[in-house]
């Protein structure tokens, strides 16, 4: 498939901004692979073995072992003249100037994860949400099923949907002069809503690492439901007027 709009929320949100940003570089993207069926995956499964052609996965559709059939990954082409012919069907996958490589590198700065990357097969139109790891063994262990995984917290309701679009856009730091933003590693809907500082604090580039902003006691942020564990202790990802950090659970008040 390549409705983007089938993907998980966060990587949606993530999506629109990539191709902002890229947008600025005049370099054009379109996606040749968003959310994958089963049935889908069982055709790529066929080839090399009941279809002609050469094997291009060793994953049934029940696996559930491609990453596009969770709604976390998503693959792209360029939409773009790099041989200077006049025509960008011809160039879809054309990595001669490596732009490919340049989108890799501003989708990282998103906090996405990239095919190229990858020491084994390295996928150049590959990019994913990064939280559950490179491969969906934790998805697998912990849903069971994609369609399992859409139903849950993790992917949220019409509302939380909207709340991860979100706190995705407001990942992007409009304090140049702050260290640049790490992204959350988990989502509960149950953290999202209207917080107040209950003393003096800073607001983080990531769980307790880089300060950004220095926030008074009673300073009210918004948390859209996005946080990361680390040592045992709750950061949740909140923004504060114009800027968003992450800030100890245990050092606000709801």
């Amino acid at each position: 498939m390549r409705d983007k709009k089938l993907l998980h929320p966060e990587l949606q949100a993530k999506i629109a901004l990539l191709e902002k940003e890229l947008g600025k570089e005049n370099i054009k993207i379109g996606w040749a692979e968003t959310l994958r069926t089963k049935a889908e995956q069982d055709n790529l499964y066929a080839k090399g073995r009941s279809k002609p052609g050469p094997k291009v996965t060793n994953a049934p559709g029940d696996s559930y072992r491609s990453m596009h059939q969770w709604g976390i990954a998503a693959d792209f082409y360029l939409i773009m003249d790099i041989d200077g012919d006049g025509q960008t069907k011809d160039d879809a996958y054309n990595n001669a100037k490596k732009t490919f490589n340049r989108v890799g590198q501003v989708a990282k700065k998103l906090g996405l994860e990239w095919g190229g990357d990858w020491r084994s097969i390295k996928d150049l139109p590959h990019l994913q949400l990064s939280q559950w790891g490179s491969t969906p063994t934790k998805l697998i262990a912990t849903y069971g099923t994609p369609k399992k995984f859409m139903k849950s917290a993790s992917w949220g309701t019409s509302s939380g949907k909207k709340a991860a679009g979100n706190a995705s856009k407001a990942q992007k730091n409009t304090d140049k002069a702050a260290t640049r933003i790490k992204s959350a590693q988990s989502f509960n809907k149950a953290y999202a809503g209207v917080y107040k500082a209950a003393a003096n604090c800073n607001l983080m580039a990531g769980p307790g690492t880089g300060v950004v902003a220095t926030l008074e006691k009673g300073t009210q942020v918004q948390c859209y439901g996005y946080y990361t564990k680390k040592n045992g202790k709750v950061y949740l990802f909140v923004q504060a007027g114009k800027k968003t950090g992450f800030i100890q659970k245990e050092k606000l008040n709801k």
